[in-house]
């Protein structure tokens, strides 16, 4: 059975010393300090029992106001299933993930790549209650260079977003990529959990959410900016991925 420490790398003087420590001090201690790796606790319905101040902070949010959320309530439809999924192969099979390459999207818009471990939790009859994960984010020329395909990907997903107000189409995406449409929506699903399509929508509107708070530019002109030729087309993808229109949630966060 898995475990957050294999039994085969405790010494005899570590599990006398542990044996007489507070339970879970370390870890949450640990965790709770580290200001570049998110730390996280679920229970089995994917429900955070803890989260340390990073994981909180890259959803501008405090660690008290994680707790009882869910990936559906945090993050994008997509995005949230991609989180669920990799959360219930570790339940399902009792067995860690590790080092796991994901992308987040970022509230201000773009992405980052973050290498993510989880863990099941078991309780005393060896049933899984939960799962555990940290993840750590990658820093521009750290460690080992991304895989080819991670590579050619995070390289069109820069390319999108300097291009937001263009007319792009999944069709100039795969010839950015020298791939074809079906290699690149393919590449997407696995990378991303997503579609090219979607992900342009979801690169323009996170792009509209920044303008909407940070600019004085009407809701028109956000539109235009951003490839949107009709204010009725934008709102309609703000709605489908905020769940609110443009100027409701320039009235809610201002």
């Amino acid at each position: 059975m898995p475990q957050a420490i294999p039994e085969s790398t405790q010494s005899p003087s570590f599990r006398e010393f542990t044996s007489k420590l507070r339970s879970g001090q370390i870890a949450l201690g640990l965790f709770e300090a580290l200001p570049d790796i998110m730390f996280w606790i679920k229970d089995r319905k994917g429900t955070i029992i803890f989260a340390n101040r990073a994981y909180a902070q890259m959803l501008r949010k405090t660690p008290d106001e994680l707790v009882g959320e869910t990936d559906s309530t945090l993050f994008v439809p997509t995005m949230a299933k991609f989180f669920q999924d990799g959360d219930q192969k570790v339940i399902r099979t009792k067995e860690p993930l590790h080092n796991k390459l994901e992308i987040i999207t970022k509230l201000e818009g773009g992405i980052e790549w973050r290498m993510t471990s989880k863990i099941p939790l078991f309780d005393e009859n060896n049933q899984v209650m939960g799962t555990a994960g940290i993840s750590r984010r990658l820093e521009h020329g750290e460690g080992p260079p991304l895989p080819t395909p991670h590579r050619a990907i995070s390289e069109l997903i820069d390319r999108i977003h300097e291009n937001l107000g263009e007319e792009l189409t999944v069709q100039w995406l795969a010839d950015q990529a020298c791939m074809s449409v079906s290699s690149l929506e393919r590449r997407f699903r696995q990378y991303l959990g997503t579609t090219p399509k979607r992900y342009l929508i979801h690169a323009r509107i996170a792009e509209a959410c920044d303008r909407l708070l940070n600019t004085t530019l009407s809701i028109g002109q956000i539109a235009g900016s951003l490839g949107y030729h009709e204010h009725a087309s934008f709102t309609r993808a703000f709605i489908s991925v905020m769940h609110m229109s443009p100027k409701e949630y320039r009235e809610h966060y201002n």
